[in-house]
């Protein structure tokens, strides 16, 4: 097995399943890569309490303190570019450059989310004498991404880093 198996991360830190694992097996060469948990309602119903838990504190961060972590996040994303890349490839039996491409474009979504304290300032209108409408722009609590097989590291980069931001 070229990587340790995976475990569930919730919280902060990483569960200790003991359930079933699922093999993740190299298409390029039949090869396994690890092992990840095979979870459970109840696995998934835990993650989802501890992010309801989490998000009062972060919802009330301002927009630029949220901003700040998925700057965070970025650096990492491309401090481990090319590891990242090689998962991407042996994992899905991608070449090596569509591994990048999807890698540089994770990174690039990740960017515009860094950017939305500039573009979602809010607006203010005037509807009536004396009565203002206004448009606050908040995260959304709570989100899931769906994510194909094929597309691991691009599609959950279009939602998730802008529906938390």
């Amino acid at each position: 097995m070229k990587y340790p198996p995976l475990r569930n991360y919730v919280s902060g830190a990483c569960d200790s399943f003991s359930g079933e694992h699922l093999d993740v097996v190299s298409p390029l060469d039949g090869s396994l890569l690890s092992r990840v948990p095979r979870s459970d309602a109840a696995t998934l119903d835990g993650a989802v309490a501890a992010a309801r838990q989490a998000f009062p504190e972060w919802s009330g961060r301002t927009i630029k303190e949220r901003s700040q972590v998925f700057y965070a996040y970025r650096q990492l994303l491309e401090r481990n570019f090319d590891r990242l890349a090689e998962i991407v490839h042996e994992e899905n039996g991608k070449t090596l450059e569509e591994g990048r491409a999807e890698v540089a474009k994770a990174i690039e979504v990740t960017e515009f989310a860094c950017s939305l304290p500039q573009l979602t300032t809010g607006e203010v209108l005037e509807v009536s004498p004396g009565i203002e409408c206004r448009v606050q722009h908040a995260p959304l609590g709570v989100v899931a991404s769906v994510t194909p097989f094929n597309f691991p590291m691009m599609v959950p980069h279009w939602t998730v880093p802008i529906a938390l931001c």
